[in-house]
């Protein structure tokens, strides 16, 4: 009988082992995986507004998800959470003094993440990992359910 190859698992182990990877990078600065890539994108979109929902789509996470993610970096003061200016049924995040401090260590230490997830792949073949992956999850939101609307 043929073994059959089955991507599924192989990703499940991969994301397993980043989240892994960062936990243990992130300990000193008493951060998780998850924590660490919202920092991460609030970093990367500090001259603009985020708000909650954007976590929400970004990461493809559950509102209480977020909510608790978002509570815990604001208790370990990396986050403030206000009302938004425009829209005060809004909350507007905003990383603190400390968040932007660290920010500088996360950033290194998620370029060992990528260094060591392709050691030994020439530029071509990060290329093609990188469409590949693209592409697979490309072709998994074209079967997502689509949200009902509201009657």
């Amino acid at each position: 009988m043929r073994c059959q190859t089955y991507l599924g698992p192989r990703v499940r182990v991969l994301t397993q082992l980043i989240s892994q990877y960062v936990d243990r990078r992130f300990l000193d600065l008493d951060l998780t995986c998850t924590q660490a890539f919202v920092l991460r994108y609030l970093s990367e979109h500090a001259d603009e507004p985020v708000y909650p929902k954007d976590i929400e789509k970004r990461f493809h996470l559950t509102h209480p998800t977020v909510s608790g993610i978002l509570q815990r970096l604001e208790a370990k003061e990396y986050i403030t959470i206000s009302p938004d200016r425009n829209d005060r049924r809004c909350k507007s995040l905003r990383l603190t003094d400390k968040a932007l401090q660290c920010n500088r260590e996360v950033r290194l230490l998620f370029a060992a993440l990528e260094n060591t997830l392709t050691d030994g792949m020439s530029e071509a073949e990060k290329s093609q990992l990188l469409r590949l992956l693209d592409q697979a999850a490309e072709n998994l939101r074209k079967v997502e359910p689509k949200e009902e609307s509201p009657q």
